[in-house]
């Protein structure tokens, strides 16, 4: 099993090999890409020119979007330790962390799209898409920006075999 662990790191490695400042930029230019094109749709429907959903779709797309933010700070327990032996632990664990931030990004985009097809199933004009849009924004915000929460979360759990990652160092510099 530890094998495989190492295997999946160095696979992981090669797919996404970045630095801590494209990792921040990604998360910044998908945030500016979500917020605009929510932007965008809320205007393509004409705001909230009709009357607002019912009780029922509310709890629907915002249970959705705390249940995205529940996976989503989940998925740092996915990540296997590794061993101290591993060839630039630092890198490996980059390439991790980018890898998991790719997989936070997608759970967190799930509740959006779903309040955008509400959106264009029901009469509700934009409403749909502010309700989970909005607070899908800020929980996506949350899970993609690299804080030092999620950056030592991380590194303890990669570091959990003894190797010495310095992920959180690496966000310092």
């Amino acid at each position: 099993m530890a094998d495989d662990a190492v295997c999946d790191s160095r696979r992981m490695a090669a797919e996404y090999d970045a630095k801590p400042r494209e990792i921040r930029n990604f998360a910044i230019v998908q945030l500016a890409l979500t917020a605009g094109f929510l932007a965008l749709l809320v205007w393509m429907f004409d705001a909230v020119d009709a009357d607002p959903p019912p009780v029922w779709q509310w709890v629907v797309l915002l249970g959705a979007v705390a249940v995205g933010g529940l996976l989503a700070e989940r998925v740092w327990l996915a990540a296997d330790p590794l061993p101290p032996h591993t060839d630039d632990p630092t890198s490996t664990a980059l390439a991790i962390y980018a890898g998991q931030t790719v997989r936070r990004l997608a759970i967190c985009e799930v509740p959006i799209l779903l309040g955008i097809g509400f959106a264009f199933l029901t009469d509700h004009a934009a409403w749909p898409v502010l309700i989970a849009g909005v607070p899908g924004l800020v929980v996506l915000a949350i899970e993609i920006w690299p804080s030092g929460r999620h950056l030592s979360l991380t590194e303890t759990v990669l570091d959990g075999a003894g190797a010495r990652t310095r992920l959180l160092e690496s966000f310092d510099a």
